[in-house]
Formats: structure tokens, C-alpha cells, sequence
């Protein structure tokens, strides 16, 4: 029996300046951190000669790889090797699904990871990452972009900048003290909300010159945010983590509504910032906290379920049981 895990990860700036058309036509540039949740899959060999997948709460049989029914399941498979034998495998997550925080990404990681160490074979994190993105994003024509599956292969707090699907991890050289002071100022909650990232993003797509000086100005903001780090600027780092909201906000897409107004202005009153991660408005909400205000921002949300937040180093692996 295989198990992979791959991370997921929460964005800090730059966030949809990954997606394909931009990152092709005028490079992207993300800064982001993984988190101990994580996208699972299982893997065992098939006992019947046919493929079992259980994903999305569904468990379907397939007498071929053409025929397995997750869309995922089936390209990352056929990545690593398009006459695929059959497997029995199961694809599971720490939160709920569409929620903004790179699941579909990391789940593809952990797919590419397990199919290629089931063959005896290892891919160095960079190309897991390539691989993976690929899958999602040109095999699949997927609504994400370049980021997810390479952060989740490589895990820790990174700058990734794109020239299309080519991908150069730019070097942060944080001290310890610097990287945990940002990170320590952040905090997760929850809500009940879910939203689909691909109708999003296709009213994005359609208006996507008119987006161009949006999307300009948060590579900009991904850029600074990388000197606030160096730094060591917590108050600009919060900026920084704010902005790209307001940004995303001015997006055509499912950026904003008056939830999200009210969450911005309730946490904007008590000098915090906050960011509602991922290509729509989905599951959870990031807060930024320069100046100590974690506990009048948890009543200023009490709507919201904080929830543990850890950080990881570790990108994707794959453990024989």
C-alpha cells in the first residue's frame, strides 16, 4: 500500500497572475505558504483487474483508464504512464473541497507522486510540480493556474515566479525569526460557504483585457510583499496581504459581494487585513495581524470558526506501508 500527501497551501500575493493566459502572455509571480491540512490518496494494487477510485464522496469501478470517472484521477494517471494499469486508490482531503485553499492542485500532486513511486520511480519536487500543474491546466484545460500543484510539490513559503507553465522558485533567504513573525501574524477561519472556481474564472477570462491593469497591479503587490519579507516589515506585509484582496475585489469573477465587504471592514477597523484565498469567493478567510489584534478580530468574526493554523516545510511525498 502507497500513501501521498501533499500540502495544502494558503496565498499571500499574486494569486491569479498563475493563471495561463497571463503568466504566457505577461509572466506571474505568486507568494504563498503550505499548511499542515493536506490532500491523501491511497493506493493499492487492483484484485480484480479493474480500476476502483473513491473521490468526491463517490466510489465508481472502470474496466479501463478511458473509463474511470474523475476527471482527475483519470489524466494524472494517464500522465505518468497512458497504458495505466489498474489500481485501487482513494482521494482524500483535510477540509472540504472547493475552498479556496489549492485543493485540487495538491490532490493532483499526490496523484502524480503515488503513480510514479508505484513504478519504482521518483521525481524531483520542481518536476512533480511541472507535471502536475500540466495535468491540471493544459491536459484538463483547468480553471486554476500554474501554482497550486507546484507549491503543494515543493511545500514551504515561496515566491514562484511563470514565464508560462516554466516555473523559477525565487529565492526569499528569510531568517527564521522574519519567516515566523509573518506567519505568526496570520489566521484561518472557516465559513460555510463553497464556490466553483471555474465560473469564476471564466468571467475572468472573458474580460480578461480589461483585467490586464488588475492583474498588472497584484504582481506588483506579490513583488513588494517579497520585500516586506526580506524586510522583516510586518505592517507592509499586511498591506501587501490586504491588498491583493482589494485588488481581486475590482476582478471580474465571484471576488465580492457584501459578505466580503463586511469581513474587509470589520477587520480593516482594528488595523488587521484580510484575504479570502483561491478564484472565487470560497471556504475560508486569511487574516493578517501586524500588531497583535488576534483576539479583537475573533470578535470581530464571530460568525467564523477559526481554525488551526501550522505551517510545513514539507512539500509532497509518498510513504510504502
Amino acid at each position: 500500500m502507497l500513501v501521498a500527501r501533499a500540502p495544502l497551501r494558503v496565498p499571500l500575493a499574486g494569486g491569479l497572475t498563475d493563471v495561463r493566459r497571463y503568466a504566457e502572455e505577461h509572466g506571474g509571480v505568486t507568494v504563498s505558504a503550505t499548511i499542515g491540512a493536506a490532500a491523501w490518496v491511497t493506493w493499492l494494487p487492483a484484485v480484480n483487474g479493474r480500476f476502483e477510485v473513491v473521490a468526491d464522496g463517490v466510489s465508481a469501478e472502470a474496466a479501463t483508464l478511458s473509463e474511470v470517472h474523475n476527471p482527475l484521477v483519470r489524466a494524472a494517471l494517464a500522465a505518468v504512464d497512458p497504458r495505466h494499469p489498474p489500481v485501487r486508490l482513494g482521494v482524500w482531503l483535510d477540509v472540504a473541497g472547493r475552498s479556496g485553499l489549492g485543493a485540487s492542485g495538491a490532490i493532483c500532486a499526490a496523484l502524480v507522486q503515488a503513480a510514479t513511486t508505484a513504478r519504482g520511480e521518483a521525481l524531483a519536487p520542481a518536476a512533480l510540480g511541472a507535471l502536475a500543474a500540466r495535468v491540471e491546466v493544459e491536459d484538463l484545460d483547468g480553471a486554476s493556474g500554474y501554482h497550486d500543484a507546484n507549491i503543494a510539490a515543493r511545500g514551504g513559503l515561496r515566491c514562484l515566479e511563470y514565464r508560462g507553465s516554466a516555473v523559477t522558485d525565487v529565492p526569499l533567504a528569510l531568517t527564521p525569526a522574519r519567516r515566523d513573525a509573518a506567519l505568526g501574524s496570520l489566521l484561518l477561519f472557516a465559513s460555510a460557504r463553497r464556490g466553483e472556481t471555474r465560473p469564476s474564472l471564466s468571467k475572468l477570462a472573458r474580460r480578461f483585457d480589461a483585467a490586464l491593469p488588475v492583474l498588472h497591479a497584484m504582481k506588483e503587490v506579490a513583488w513588494e510583499l517579497v520585500g516586506a519579507l526580506r524586510a522583516g516589515d510586518l505592517a507592509r506585509f499586511a498591506w501587501c496581504v490586504g491588498e491583493q484582496q482589494r485588488l481581486k475585489q475590482l476582478l471580474p469573477g465571484d471576488f465580492d459581494d457584501d459578505w466580503v465587504r463586511s469581513l474587509v471592514a470589520r477587520v480593516r477597523r482594528l488595523g488587521a487585513t484580510l484575504q479570502v484565498p483561491g478564484g472565487k469567493i470560497g471556504g475560508f478567510v486569511l487574516v493578517c495581524c501586524p500588531d497583535g489584534q488576534a483576539e479583537a478580530v475573533r470578535r470581530a468574526l464571530p460568525e467564523l470558526r477559526e481554525v488551526p493554523l501550522s505551517f510545513t516545510e514539507m512539500g509532497c511525498s509518498a510513504t510504502r506501508l
